[in-house]
């Protein structure tokens, strides 16, 4: 895996628009400033990581390893950041509203002065964090659809309890799989849904349900490879 710089980030911004590299190692490069609305950092190193006043609305950094980087400032809202270690991270001043952290690591995490309307932090992730805003209790939302394409899928896919997730395929599915880890407990994932006669054939859909991961397997056959997702749906 090879080291980036500032400038090839830059010049994928101008060239492209959107900033696309998963599993990149960009530890302690300084990035601050850019704009990363949408970008895919997903299991990326981040690891002392200057992103300070960075927008990154919308921005996908599942399972990326972000210690001590350095984010004041910068605008997370919408942002991914389920699965991420951000121990010792710096994330004071940062706009975070409806972000998922989901499973993020924030011991001695420092959120002094976050915005995080929208967000939720369990009871532990409060008490590792620095600065955590005081407990309460979510606001209550109505269920959302989330509609993913096949080419757009990588890394697991994350879900409130009651959402629905359309997936749009490149082909008809043939069949269906779902498996979870304990297979007694209540289903994390329930469907597919029952298409309609509006709906098209290569689109199949779910309803989120109780909290938990599962993995759907879809197989679409002549030969073609099955699409495997991971399934996170929380709270």
């Amino acid at each position: 895996m090879g080291r980036h710089t500032r400038e090839e980030i830059l010049r994928k911004i101008v060239t492209s628009g959107q900033v696309q590299m998963p599993h990149a190692d960009l530890s302690g490069l300084n990035l601050s400033g850019l704009t990363l609305v949408g970008a895919d950092l997903s299991y990326a190193n981040l690891t002392g990581t200057d992103l300070r006043d960075a927008q990154l609305v919308g921005a996908s950094l599942w399972s990326s390893t972000a210690r001590g980087a350095r984010f004041r400032g910068a605008n997370l809202n919408g942002a991914n950041l389920g699965l991420a270690v951000l121990v010792g991270a710096d994330l004071r001043d940062t706009q975070l509203r409806d972000a998922d952290l989901t499973g993020a690591q924030l011991d001695g995490a420092d959120l002094t002065g976050a915005e995080m309307r929208g967000s939720w932090l369990d009871a532990m992730q409060r008490a590792l964090a620095i600065g955590a805003p005081p407990m309460r209790f979510p606001e209550a939302s109505h269920p959302r659809t989330r509609v993913l394409h096949q080419a757009d899928l990588e890394g697991a896919v994350t879900l409130r309890s009651g959402d629905r997730l359309e997936l749009r395929l490149d082909h008809p599915p043939r069949r269906t799989r779902i498996r979870q880890a304990d297979a007694k407990a209540q289903a994390v994932l329930i469907g597919p849904d029952r298409s309609t006669a509006d709906q098209p054939r290569h689109n199949v859909s779910f309803t989120a349900g109780a909290p938990g991961r599962a993995n759907l397997r879809i197989g679409f056959g002549q030969g073609l490879l099955p699409l495997v997702l991971d399934i996170l749906v929380s709270t």
